[in-house]
């Protein structure tokens, strides 16, 4: 079978170099397949009446490949081609396609996973009827959700083990915290559990009172999420649940996905509120600073008129204590000496320390 993997621009020019009809007879798909692929990646095709010109040679006109942002993009037409309900049932569809995952379960099993293994021989102890549940034993022990009757339970052990193995191969593992099973995968985690199915069953009694009642049916169903976002998997009349593995894995590797970039999300946008409150408080401490700065200045500003005042002041003084020599004395030049330095302590222009008041710049 001829490689059915292309870029825009080789598909581009299959379409223009040949019909659909020997094209798809080429490549083995379907016209409706190529017209479909076109239309979702947005390359034209010929009109109507394109190939009548090419066989008489007549003047025929090209549509040009729109650009777009991902030119590199390859376009795989045994997947791209088909319809998907989601994306999960097109990564399914993928994943049955790689070599190295096997979900084929199968009918027998010489070497179960030692986690089977392990929750094989703990299972074996709550049929021997002693006075604890799977929940108790779940306290104690790492044991697969696996809640099963004897008859179905080789079935659920052997489907199991096949999961665990596709997980491992897609470098995701099996991990308990808490009482509880989880799948993990990017460093997220989703709840998984495999039960017997049951039927409930209404019955009304002669004066009218329903009651309910609960009846085994042989069915696996298998859950995985939390309760508020759960999907189930069921057997049906069609289809076992060991043919929805595909889908199993693939929705698991979609909801860790999910959180996973959630999380990535939450912790860049963590990371930017940090720096943003960073810059933030950087930018409160220099209004804060600037504001010092301000008030400082006036302060020296108003504390250097004051110290002009007082030695203008002084200097009046002593001009007119002088005039009046009996009136000078030794008090007086006391007087002015601390006068002065009370001056000279207030003007910020000036070094000096009292050693009373401490340095003139009031720190």
């Amino acid at each position: 079978m001829q490689e059915l993997t292309f870029t825009r621009v080789e598909l581009y020019g299959l379409v223009w170099e040949k019909s659909l009809n020997d094209l798809s007879e080429q490549l083995e798909v379907t016209q409706q397949q190529l017209k479909d692929v076109c239309q979702e990646y947005n390359i034209p095709l010929p009109d109507r009446g394109h190939w009548t010109k090419v066989r008489f040679n007549k003047e025929i006109t090209k549509t040009p490949l729109a650009k777009v942002e991902n030119r590199n993009i390859k376009i795989n037409l045994a997947t791209d081609s088909k319809k998907f309900k989601t994306d999960y049932h097109k990564r399914a569809y993928e994943l049955e396609q790689q070599s190295n995952l096997n979900f084929k379960v199968p009918k027998r099993i010489v070497q179960y996973h030692p986690t089977i293994r392990k929750s094989k021989k703990l299972l074996e102890q709550l049929d021997e009827g002693k006075d604890v549940g799977f929940w108790e034993l779940s306290q104690e022990h790492e044991i697969l959700p696996i809640h099963t009757d004897i008859k179905m339970r080789s079935r659920a052990f052997r489907f199991m083990n096949t999961l665990i193995l596709a997980i491992e191969a897609m470098n995701g593992k099996i991990i308990f915290e808490y009482s509880r099973c989880h799948i993990q995968m990017f460093g997220q985690k989703t709840e998984i559990n495999l039960r017997q199915k049951y039927h409930r069953i209404r019955e009304k009694d002669k004066s009218g009172w329903s009651r309910e009642s609960w009846e085994k049916r042989d069915k696996l169903e298998f859950q995985a999420g939390p309760s508020f976002n759960q999907k189930n998997w069921i057997d049906r009349k069609t289809i076992r649940l060991e043919e929805y593995l595909p889908q199993i894995v693939a929705w698991v590797e979609k909801d860790c996905k999910y959180w996973h970039d959630l999380r990535a999300q939450q912790a860049e946008q963590k990371r930017r509120r940090e720096q943003e409150l960073i810059k933030e408080k950087e930018n409160l401490k220099k209004i804060a600073e600037e504001k010092s700065k301000m008030c400082q200045l006036i302060s020296d500003s108003e504390n250097w008129y004051k110290a002009k005042q007082i030695r203008d002041y002084l200097s009046a003084y002593e001009k007119k204590v002088k005039l009046d020599r009996s009136n000078f004395n030794k008090e007086n030049q006391v007087y002015l000496n601390w006068a002065n330095q009370k001056a000279d302590w207030l003007d910020p222009l000036t070094e000096f320390e009292d050693p009373i008041l401490g340095k003139s710049d009031l720190e």
